[in-house]
This record gives structure tokens, C-alpha cells and sequence, in this order.
């Protein structure tokens, strides 16, 4: 729901964990994809919560994780797993 960027179904801040597996399935093969859609909606996020409470100017900061840190943590481990699965076949 924006501009409060809660989620339509459950109520919490969007992404939710629900969000996070359905966005995870949909970018599954395109994770640059993923982080490019995300990038765009933190930015979004940032100038609907601003506009909403202006005064909140050290905020923004605290959206990067839900909004780029999940998929990167996610992402990080699938590469060095996918990495460490090739170098024990090339051993």
C-alpha cells in the first residue's frame, strides 16, 4: 500500500517475507533484474515515506536492508555455493 509501503495482504512493511519468496521465485534467473526492480522501488519508498514525514530525514537509511540487503544476502550465498559446487568438480 503506498505511499505507507505496508504490504496489501498482511500489513507489514513491504517486502514482507511473503513478498520476498514470490519476488525471489519471479527474478529467480535474473537476480540483476531483481536488485534493478528493488533499487527503483527503495527509491520510490524513500520519496512516499519523505513526503509523508519529512522530519524523518534519518530513515532512509534503515530501508536499504529490507529493501537490497535481503537479496543480496540471498544472492552471496547462491553464488559461493554455486562457485564452491564447480571448484570440487574441476578437483
Amino acid at each position: 500500500m503506498r505511499p505507507l509501503w505496508l504490504c496489501r495482504r498482511c500489513g507489514q512493511p513491504w517486502p514482507c517475507g511473503a513478498a520476498k519468496l514470490a519476488l525471489a521465485a519471479e527474478y529467480r534467473d535474473s537476480p540483476v533484474s531483481l536488485f534493478l526492480y528493488l533499487a527503483s522501488c527503495l527509491h520510490d519508498a524513500i520519496d512516499d515515506l519523505h513526503r509523508l514525514n519529512p522530519s524523518e530525514a534519518g530513515g532512509t537509511a534503515s530501508l536499504f536492508d529490507p529493501f537490497l540487503g535481503w537479496p543480496a544476502r540471498t544472492h552471496a550465498y547462491r553464488a559461493r555455493t554455486a562457485t564452491a559446487i564447480g571448484n570440487e568438480e574441476t578437483s
